[in-house]
């Protein structure tokens, strides 16, 4: 496991637990979680922590993460996110562009993936990512996280693949809104502009420690947001989509049901 190579960088510096949290700011126990994979730094902790470690902050974010790496192919802003999604315990997120990543299946990662470069891409790297998907997906069906999640009626009318693999994504998104730790609303057409729309794509991620942050991603990369009222406007925002703007979860199921069944008659 990665989070094994936490211990080994520390000890290859000869310092202790207790030294390495004095050096970053934290308890000793503080430490002894994110080696055991318990937690994860925040991102204003990393820098520190690499450098009490003696490696680069790529380097420990790629330890921070049990998915797969290709050399040099995975950009350091995506392993901190990766990272921070494992640790977290809820995740609320708007996501208009296409189906939500946690809910994709293999054959829709595979299609996406295959179209993220004008150019394209190697075999390898798409196979990586699929693996990389089906791994993050474990924490939604083991329960071990709670997500809430809005998308756009377009997100699920954007074509991906063949129509059987259309059809075969949305009824796996059916199933997976049925687990007690998932909630999904879809917003219609119909419902015009609303604000969450106009910002575009965006997650709520909460941790057992610290307060929840915002993650946003865009050409270039992603970042989070920690600041405390930006956060607080964000889960507003969230709130007025999935509450007010969306379909409820049960509606959204059968809207969902009856899209499945559109682009399996298309086959």
């Amino acid at each position: 496991m990665r989070r094994e190579r936490l211990i080994d960088a520390r000890k290859a510096v000869g310092l202790n637990q207790e030294q390495i949290a004095e050096m970053v700011g934290v308890d000793r126990t503080t430490i002894g979680k994110w080696e055991r994979g318990d937690s994860t730094p925040q991102p204003n902790q990393r820098g520190t922590y690499a450098e009490a470690l003696g490696v680069e902050l790529q380097e420990l974010n790629a330890m921070l993460t049990s998915m797969p790496q290709g050399d040099g192919e995975m950009p350091a802003w995506l392993s901190t996110y990766l990272g921070m999604e494992q640790s977290a315990t809820r995740i609320a997120s708007y996501e208009p562009r296409c189906v939500y990543g946690l809910l994709q299946t293999p054959a829709y990662v595979e299609d996406i993936v295959s179209h993220v470069s004008y150019d394209g891409v190697s075999e390898a790297y798409i196979a990586r990512t699929v693996e990389t998907r089906l791994i993050r997906q474990k924490r939604v069906r083991s329960g071990e996280v709670e997500l809430s999640l809005v998308q756009p009626e377009s997100a699920l009318r954007l074509r991906i693949g063949t129509p059987e693999v259309m059809a075969e994504q949305l009824s796996t998104m059916v199933e997976l809104s049925r687990l007690p730790n998932v909630t999904l609303r879809i917003t219609r057409y119909e419902a015009g502009q609303y604000e969450a729309r106009r910002l575009g794509a965006f997650c709520i991620m909460s941790h057992p420690w610290g307060t929840p942050q915002v993650h946003i991603e865009g050409y270039g990369g992603g970042r989070f947001i920690t600041d405390a009222e930006e956060v607080q406007y964000f889960q507003g925002v969230y709130e007025h989509a999935a509450n007010r703007i969306a379909l409820s979860p049960s509606e959204s199921r059968k809207f969902i049901t009856g899209l499945a069944k559109e682009w399996s008659n298309r086959r």
